[in-house]
């Protein structure tokens, strides 16, 4: 199959995203030297900036990770009118980098996108607590962006799975407890109530988007990997449906 302007992963953070993007990027630069990865997700510049402004404020709700560690994010779930406020931030905040790649893939540039709109779509509808922001007019508008020859792939894990490839022991060295989370603080460590979210999310556009999909919390590296290289070489299916 002729290599698409992107190939876009999606899926809850852990299921290995970063890796088969990699993978893939390598086997396509055999054929395709003109090929890049984006990374997109929100919270985007202005959005970022509220974010920290509400929490020093004190205008926030607490989640915690399994670590115990609260993470804060801005109390933007508890109107209508937030809700609205904050996605309209978001999406002019997104807006400039969503249009500078399309501009590049314009003038012949393709993607491996490692987390794309749909990244940003769901991050949006966690901090406003709503799922139907999936259906919203604003994130229609943000999938008429995705370029209409777009593969999309689908990586799920459960979260018992993400945690225990994620979370990492450490007999000496890294600090008294000898705990981390691979090579970020503990405190960035993602709550089950955001990876649950993000799973409900996902298999929600998965079918909307004909993605191909798979549980990476079932095969190897290996596995998964020749799965999306087939994938990609022998489907004939339409890519996606750009709508809900």
């Amino acid at each position: 199959m002729p290599i698409p302007r992107m190939i876009h992963f999606f899926g809850p953070d852990g299921a290995g995203k970063s890796t088969h993007v990699e993978l893939l990027i390598r086997h396509i630069e055999q054929v395709e030297p003109n090929v890049r990865k984006c990374w997109l997700r929100s919270p985007h510049t202005f959005a970022f900036l509220l974010w920290r402004l509400f929490v020093r404020i004190g205008f926030y709700r607490v989640v915690r990770n399994p670590l115990g560690i609260e993470i804060k994010l801005p109390a933007v779930d508890r109107s209508g009118s937030l809700r609205c406020f904050w996605a309209l931030a978001e999406f002019f905040s997104v807006l400039p980098l969503i249009i500078r790649i399309d501009f590049a893939m314009r003038r012949g540039r393709k993607f491996v996108a490692e987390r794309y709109i749909l990244d940003t779509v769901t991050t949006v509808a966690f901090f406003i607590n709503d799922l139907n922001f999936l259906r919203s007019k604003i994130a229609k508008l943000l999938f008429l962006f995705i370029p209409k020859d777009t593969v999309f792939i689908f990586l799920d894990s459960d979260f018992k799975t993400v945690f225990k490839r994620r979370a990492h022991i450490y007999v000496d060295g890294y600090n008294q407890k000898g705990r981390a989370y691979g090579m970020i603080p503990k405190s960035a460590v993602e709550p089950q109530e955001f990876i649950n979210f993000q799973r409900t999310a996902y298999k929600t556009l998965a079918k909307s988007f004909n993605a191909f999909s798979i549980n990476t919390s079932e095969f190897s590296v290996e596995m998964t990997s020749r799965s999306i290289l087939n994938y990609l070489q022998l489907s004939s299916k339409s890519p996606g449906k750009h709508d809900l």
